[in-house]
C-alpha cells in the first residue's frame, strides 16, 4: 500500500489547521501540543520539527485568523451609508449564513462557537478584531438611515447592534452545518432569507415599509 507523504509546507498547514480547533476549545494556556499532534494525526516530535514551541504554533494560527478575516471583509464590503446599504449588508450576512457548511468560513465559525463553549480566548480575538474593522462603517450606515427618517425608536448602541446581527447569522449558519439541519425553520417558498432580513431590520428599528420595499426589490429566491 502506498503512503502519501505531504510536503513540508503542506504538513505545516495541516498542523496549523488542527491547532486552530484545539486552541479554539482550550485556549493558549489550556491546549497541549500532544492534543494538537493527535488532531493532526502526527507525532508530537514532528510538531516540533515545524514549530519551536506551542506559542509559535499559536502565532501561526493567529496569522491565519487575521488573513481569513481580511478575506471576509474583502468579499463582504461594509454597508454604504444609506438605509438600502444597511439592508443590503444584512441581506449579504444572512444569505451567507444560510449556506451553512458550504459557506467559505464555516469551519472558522465552528471554531469560534467551540471557543465560546471553552475558554473564550479565540472567540474574543475574532470578535474584537471584527468590531475594529466594521464599527465605523456600521455607524455611518445607521446614521444615514436615521437621517433619511427610516429608523425609529430609541437608538441602539452600534457595538451591540453589530454584535446582535452577528449572533443571528452565526446561529443560522451553525444550524445548517450538518448533514441534517439541526434547527428547523419554515422555509416554505424560500421565505427564510426574507424573514431573517425582516427580523434583523425590525430589530435595528428600520421602519417596516422600508424593509418591505427592499425585500420587494430582491430577485426571487430558489425554493
Amino acid at each position: 500500500m502506498s503512503i502519501t507523504r505531504l510536503s513540508s509546507a503542506d504538513r505545516r498547514a495541516s498542523i496549523i489547521s488542527a491547532a486552530r480547533s484545539v486552541f479554539a476549545r482550550y485556549g493558549l494556556d489550556g491546549a497541549r501540543t500532544q492534543q494538537i499532534a493527535q488532531a493532526a494525526g502526527v507525532s508530537e516530535a514532528l510538531i516540533f520539527r515545524h514549530f519551536s514551541s506551542k506559542t509559535a504554533i499559536y502565532r501561526a494560527v493567529l496569522r491565519e485568523v487575521i488573513a481569513d478575516q481580511n478575506a471576509s471583509f474583502r468579499n463582504f464590503t461594509l454597508p454604504e451609508p444609506s438605509t438600502r446599504g444597511l439592508l443590503q449588508s444584512i441581506g449579504y450576512l444572512m444569505e451567507h449564513a444560510l449556506k451553512g457548511k458550504y459557506a467559505p468560513n464555516a469551519d472558522g465559525m465552528r471554531m469560534v462557537v467551540g471557543s465560546l463553549a471553552g475558554d473564550g480566548g479565540y472567540a474574543r480575538l475574532v470578535y474584537r478584531r471584527a468590531l475594529r474593522l466594521s464599527q465605523a462603517g456600521m455607524e455611518r450606515a445607521i446614521a444615514a438611515a436615521r437621517a433619511e427618517g427610516a429608523m425609529t425608536g430609541t437608538a441602539l448602541s452600534t457595538v451591540n447592534a453589530a454584535a446582535f446581527l452577528e449572533h443571528v447569522g452565526t446561529m443560522v449558519m451553525m444550524g445548517r452545518c450538518h448533514d441534517r439541519d439541526a434547527i428547523i425553520y419554515d422555509d416554505d417558498g424560500g421565505r427564510l432569507l426574507r424573514d431573517a432580513i425582516m427580523f434583523c431590520g425590525r430589530g435595528l428599528g428600520i421602519a417596516e415599509e422600508h424593509i418591505t420595499e427592499f425585500l420587494d426589490s430582491m430577485p426571487p429566491q430558489n425554493t
